[in-house]
């Protein structure tokens, strides 16, 4: 089955579930009713509806834009960069799959390959982690974020942070 029909039979089955638990819900109060029969379609109906909730997530999650989401968490997680085998290890999805979404966002330039030690790595510019410094204008001395002051030691300019 493809998504467009998953999608489609999800999208079925919740107003069924939906239909089902609001005809619950008239059993339960009206007072000609059984209980009982209100309180199952109800229950019967929630569990369509979790159901169909969970079958749309997942079809979601493995639609285009779902994955790329996943692989753009997945290195965020990691510290920006990933391998396929790391990105199949943290977001559960298939070799394949990974493989695709990695190439579709290396298409759009949102990630761009090294190759390092005989593996590919996919970087992710915007999850980089940068370690910034404090550097005088001035003198060209450097000093680290957490020193405390905003005027340089040395020569009394104004301190800028910067990437390193």
């Amino acid at each position: 089955m493809n998504q467009g029909c998953l999608k489609v039979f999800a999208f079925v089955l919740m107003l069924a579930g939906i239909l089902l638990a609001l005809i619950g819900v008239v059993y339960l109060l009206a007072p000609s009713f059984s209980d009982r029969v209100g309180l199952l379609m109800l229950l019967i109906g929630a569990g369509i509806i979790a159901f169909a909730a969970s079958r749309l997530r997942a079809v979601q999650n493995l639609s285009p834009e779902g994955v790329e989401q996943q692989l753009q968490a997945a290195a965020a997680a990691s510290g920006g960069e990933l391998t396929v085998t790391e990105a199949v290890a943290i977001t559960s999805l298939s070799d394949g799959i990974v493989r695709h979404g990695l190439e579709r966002l290396l298409h759009k330039d949102l990630v761009r390959l090294e190759r390092r030690d005989g593996a590919d790595y996919y970087i992710f510019p915007g999850l980089t982690e940068t370690k910034m410094i404090k550097k005088c204008p001035y003198c060209g001395n450097e000093y680290p974020l957490k020193q405390a002051g905003r005027t340089c030691p040395s020569c009394g300019g104004n301190l800028e942070i910067r990437p390193e």
